[in-house]
């Protein structure tokens, strides 16, 4: 009896670990049609969005958004954590001089870099210190809230229309053109 008893913990507990590990988010690849998609914010969402920028940033929230999201327990970066700390921050240095070159060639243009809260983070996200943490998780509700491996990212234009892609991995969303943000549209 003791035999069957300790068994059946044994795997009460292995089920309820592997449902608690298991992952709710979803990868797009490059040829879901899903990935990319595009609509209007309504006054309600646009303006919550640019008051949250506003109240969690220094800086002036400009005529076009773009936003960066990454999730906690998130894997895309998984083999990238296995290398040293100076070839990972060679990618976070990157991507930060990326996003300030396109600022100062996109004048109009305001990007943040936001990250779920928690600390199960690929290196190359934790190790950024530019990515804010959405601690209310407001942005999340808001925006984000269906998990993507990869994060997600979102182009806000001053009508109100936007882009959305989702498993981002590389923040494709910096380089689109006009032509392709209307193909989106």
């Amino acid at each position: 009896m003791k035999t069957y008893l300790l068994h059946f913990l044994l795997i009460l507990v292995v089920l309820t670990l592997m449902a608690n590990c298991s992952s709710t988010s979803k990868l797009y690849g490059l040829e879901n049609k899903n990935r990319n998609y595009a609509g209007q914010l309504n006054d309600s969402i646009f303006f919550q969005l640019k008051q949250f920028l506003s109240n969690s940033t220094a800086s002036k929230v400009k005529d076009t958004l773009i936003i960066r999201y990454d999730y906690n327990n998130e894997s895309c970066w998984n083999r990238l954590d296995q290398q040293n700390k100076e070839y990972i921050m060679r990618f976070v240095t990157n991507y930060n001089d990326r996003v300030e070159r396109i600022l100062n060639t996109r004048p109009d243009v305001s990007i943040y870099s936001y990250r779920e809260p928690g600390d199960n983070l690929n290196k190359i996200k934790a190790w950024n210190n530019k990515i804010r943490v959405d601690s209310t998780r407001q942005l999340f509700n808001l925006l984000f809230k269906e998990r993507c491996i990869c994060g997600s990212s979102i182009l806000v234009m001053p009508d109100k229309q936007f882009v959305f892609i989702r498993s981002d991995s590389h923040s494709e969303i910096l380089d689109l053109t006009q032509e392709q943000v209307k193909k989106i549209i």
